[in-house]
């Protein structure tokens, strides 16, 4: 089959025009369609937003004791004391049934039953620990009883209300091991330590 040159011609005219007319250069600007749907998030993405809104956070505790609420009726030297001597190893194994390893110091451990014992001249933080608060009183002072555990009680009694002393308090803490009233322990070892406390 013969083609005359001039249809081929036109033939190879119209292709020329129609790719040269698609591949025109559009002038202007993009703006995005008001309508149209949000894209989705990649799915691919690893960097991840912050959520909006933070958690609420935990309301105090109304009935928690503050430490601001202090009875003083017996003030007692908190300047110049040992910090750790107050308690002695026979005070530890009265209290505990047990054979202490110390005579003095911080930290009393006893064997039969066995018991960890902590004993300090200390500032009261009894509002930021953890565990069941609550407030007593040894010689008409204001006192806590913190159990954080069956195992494991502390109790603070306040010696003066003086802002000026740097360390308040006389804070005995128990940590059993064995079948022990820690709380009860607690609380007759800090009265010890409270009574022998001289007064100011």
């Amino acid at each position: 089959m013969n083609l005359r040159p001039a249809a081929v011609l036109l033939a190879l005219g119209l292709t020329l025009a129609a790719v040269t007319g698609c591949s025109e250069q559009v002038k202007g600007t993009a703006t995005a369609d008001a309508n149209a749907a949000p894209e989705p998030a990649d799915p691919t993405s690893t960097s991840k937003k912050p959520p909006a809104s933070t958690p609420a956070s935990k309301p105090a505790d109304p009935t928690a004791p503050k430490q601001g609420d202090v009875k003083i009726t017996t003030k007692k030297k908190a300047s110049g004391l040992e910090t750790c001597g107050v308690l002695k190893a026979a005070d530890i194994e009265a209290a505990t049934g047990g054979k202490s390893s110390a005579d003095g110091g911080c930290i009393h451990t006893t064997t039969g039953p066995s018991t960890v014992i902590t004993q300090m001249v200390t500032v009261p933080d009894v509002a930021d620990q953890d565990g069941e608060k609550k407030q007593i009183e040894i010689g008409g002072n204001t006192a806590w009883q913190v159990a954080a555990s069956k195992e494991d009680c502390q109790v603070t009694v306040m010696l003066t209300d003086d802002p000026a002393v740097i360390t308040p308090a006389f804070s005995v803490s128990v940590l059993a091991i064995d079948d022990v009233d820690t709380c009860a322990t607690a609380l007759k070892l800090a009265t010890e330590g409270f009574n022998r406390i001289p007064n100011a």
